[in-house]
């Protein structure tokens, strides 16, 4: 019999049930540590409050994963123009030496 938490109250429903308790907002919880197994599907609200500080820290995530992005290409940029500067001298030297 899984366990299900909204807000104060924690319920114990039949396995058949859980799946429409989800949706009215309740969590599955774990009924040794009280952690959420499954969240809900439906049925919960967020405040505003909560929804813009989401996006924020959306936005930062993104930002950072473009930022190490452009990092990794940055250093492939490095050690391609290094081959190319080896490869300059070297040619230059082929030149001379004729």
């Amino acid at each position: 019999m899984p366990k299900i938490k909204k807000g104060n109250r924690i319920l114990n429903v039949a396995d058949g049930r859980l799946k429409s308790y989800l949706k009215q907002g309740y969590d599955q919880i774990n009924e040794e540590s009280g952690e959420v197994i499954q969240h809900a599907t439906g049925g919960k609200a967020v405040s505003i409050g909560e929804y813009n500080k989401a996006l924020a820290e959306i936005k930062k995530l993104k930002q950072a994963a473009d930022n190490d992005k452009m990092q990794r290409e940055v250093e492939e940029l490095k050690a391609e123009i290094k081959k190319i500067k080896s490869e300059n001298t070297k040619l230059k030297k082929e030149l001379e030496a004729k």
